[in-house]
């Protein structure tokens, strides 16, 4: 029983409230379904939807007073996070319900009435299914067309005034507030521990306010206060600092033109800050602040015809070396990394496909790939596959294999891996990439995996030559605008591989040879010869012979082929160096046991004692002609 009493009940349909039972924080509902089962649309008393239900007094007492907001035209400000309460001071003083928790007073709503020209608008954030959502829940939320719990048990109303009634531009203003409380709430649960990595936070900080919000000086100074008084930041002068040094360096840009060039820290800065930290789920936050005039677009003719040539812009050495470039972060050393442009080709049915789709997946999911070790300290980037020749079925029985074989290996991200099959697309087939419209689909569905993650998606195209449509694959010409567009894209930070189709020989990519250009990567994947292929059975595994062609890194080691085995009834991949008959024997005999001392014999071809140790290094995986490093946040270490 609670303690509701009739005054109370008076009191607060005086205030214009539609009270409603509630019971355990649900409508208690009295209706019945023509068919007697119970009917748990609790709000309407008709079918037509034209009138509310209503709730005797007597009804009423019997449980919790719930408010139905749809009835009563009323909002409700949701807090139901801690962090979201540091804040609740910013949301304005109206009807206040609270409650208890180990003796302590805890603000859960704050109550509005709308003007009867205001229309309302129910607002959760994070958004449903958003990373952030699914993994720490809603921070706040602005309900609308529901109902809240306001008296009764653990509820009770602690503010005891009239609900404020909001016009049109004081419900704007709500609004607005509350995605403010929402982006401090978040960049206060994401904000460095250590005072070491803040510096870095602050400043980039200062470059999101001022790059995606209209708000002066003022409003970014104070957001900034509130922010690092709830985060314990003593060292708020220099937070504020950097607000006005930023706003003066974006206005050096603007004014001077060619002739400053201030680096600005933004939005994907502080994606890849809270990547380093371990923070996975997105930056929506970001865009809860964004005004919407700042959102990017492509130019389209017209624009692009209009913009005056301005010169080019450059740094003098000085200024140059003094830049703070972010080092190359590699995911899987040295295969794949961020800013990345690569090519894998082979003849039609070597493997190209099985290769690429395995890598991606790997990447996706932060997943070693045979002897290339993911780097654990960067979440794993989504992946955008978009697969133009295999059929939906194929792909699907594929992938599905792979989620299986891995599912105990750690807890899967499928959200992570994002499929373009020709079956999905309108008509079922691809707008081709060789035109603005087919380019742009690709890179419009990056950038809202961009949006909706925070971390730029690693792009597979499969293959160049379904994709592309009807061109010239031998003319250099044919490629400009293609290649034009992969630099593009690198520029904006996606890495990008796309699969090839050989010449009849099997050595090089088809095409002019413009389509290598400006590649960081360019891997061969051909079927292994007869005299270097593993012993294993050819109805069971499946033999691909890899080669770097082109490796823009230094990467010493790493260069020599080598050849990949797949166990096509497990799906796993193993790898085993080039040997020819030679060396295959000398593997054969220390597969049998023997020591290196029993296999070498100066009088037989092949068996000197520097062939049989070099092989058994061979196949140890040692690399004689240089080491294999990797280089994370700047720092080259040795690895297995």
């Amino acid at each position: 029983m609670s303690n509701i009493t009739i005054d109370k009940i008076n009191k607060l349909k005086g205030y214009g409230l539609h009270l409603i039972p509630i019971e355990k924080k649900r409508p208690k509902t009295k209706r019945i379904g023509t068919n007697g089962s119970t009917d748990y649309s609790w709000k309407f008393a008709d079918p037509e939807h034209t009138k509310f239900l209503e709730f005797s007094d007597e009804e009423l007492l019997k449980y919790d007073l719930g408010v139905n907001h749809e009835a009563s035209r009323t909002v409700a400000v949701d807090f139901d996070c801690e962090e979201a309460l540091l804040f609740k001071d910013m949301i304005p003083e109206t009807l206040t319900v609270s409650s208890v928790y180990d003796g302590h007073e805890k603000v859960r709503q704050k109550i509005y009435k709308l003007a009867a020209d205001v229309e309302e608008v129910h607002e959760s954030y994070p958004k449903a299914n958003s990373k952030h959502q699914q993994k720490d829940g809603t921070v706040i939320e602005q309900l609308a067309h529901t109902q809240s719990w306001i008296e009764g048990s653990n509820r009770y109303i602690s503010t005891d005034i009239p609900p404020k009634i909001l016009d049109t531009e004081e419900y704007e203003s709500l609004r607005a507030t509350t995605r403010k409380v929402y982006a401090l709430s978040m960049f206060k649960r994401l904000y460095p521990k250590k005072d070491s990595n803040r510096d870095e936070f602050r400043l980039t900080l200062a470059g999101v306010l001022n790059l995606e919000t209209k708000w002066d000086l003022k409003e970014k100074k104070e957001f900034v206060k509130k922010l690092c008084k709830a985060a314990g930041d003593k060292e708020v002068n220099k937070a504020l600092e950097k607000i006005g040094r930023v706003e003066k360096n974006i206005k050096r840009n603007i004014t001077k033109g060619k002739e400053a060039s201030y680096k600005i820290w933004g939005t994907q800065h502080m994606s890849q800050i809270l990547g380093r930290l371990g923070q996975d789920g997105g930056m929506d936050f970001v865009d809860a602040i964004r005004d919407p005039s700042f959102e990017e677009h492509e130019p389209n003719e017209e624009e692009e015809k209009t913009v005056k040539p301005q010169g080019l812009t450059t740094l003098t050495l000085n200024e140059f070396v003094d830049r703070n470039y972010p080092p190359i972060q590699y995911y899987m050393y040295p295969i794949i990394s961020d800013d990345c442009l690569g090519m894998i080709f082979a003849l039609p049915g070597k493997g190209k496909t099985l290769f690429a789709q395995e890598l991606a997946w790997r990447c996706s999911q932060g997943l070693d790939f045979m002897d290339y070790k993911y780097n654990t300290l960067l979440t794993p980037p989504p992946a955008l596959y978009v697969e133009g020749e295999m059929s939906a079925k194929q792909i699907q029985d594929r992938l599905v294999k792979m989620v299986e074989r891995d599912r105990g290996l750690k807890e899967l991200d499928l959200d992570n891996f994002h499929i373009a099959v020709l079956k999905e697309q309108p008509n079922e087939n691809y707008q081709k990439l060789q035109t603005p419209e087919g380019r742009l689909n690709v890179q419009l569905k990056a950038d809202e995996i961009y949006k909706n993650t925070g971390r730029k998606p690693i792009i597979f195209l499969d293959n160049v030559r379904f994709l592309m449509g009807n061109f010239n694959e031998k003319e250099g010409q044919d490629w400009i605008d293609f290649v034009l567009w992969l630099a593009t894209l690198r520029a904006k930070g996606y890495s990008t591989y796309f699969l090839h189709h050989a010449v009849n020989t099997g050595e090089k990519a088809s095409g002019s040879g413009y389509q290598d250009s400006n590649l960081d990567v360019n891997i061969k994947l051909s079927e292994p010869e007869e005299n270097s292929a593993t012993d294993h059975d050819k109805d069971h595994f499946t033999q691909i012979q890899f080669e770097f062609k082109k490796m823009r890194e230094n990467v010493m080691g790493h260069m020599k082929p080598f050849i990949m085995v797949v166990d096509r009834d497990k799906g796993t991949w193993t790898k085993f160096p080039v040997l020819n008959k030679t060396e295959r024997k000398i593997k054969s005999m220390l597969d049998s046991g023997k020591a290196a001392k029993d296999i070498i014999d100066p009088d037989k071809e092949g068996m000197s004692k520097a062939n049989v140790h070099k092989t058994i290094n061979k196949l140890k995986g040692v690399i004689t002609d240089g080491l294999n490093k990797e280089t994370t946040d700047g720092k080259t270490k040795e690895i297995c």
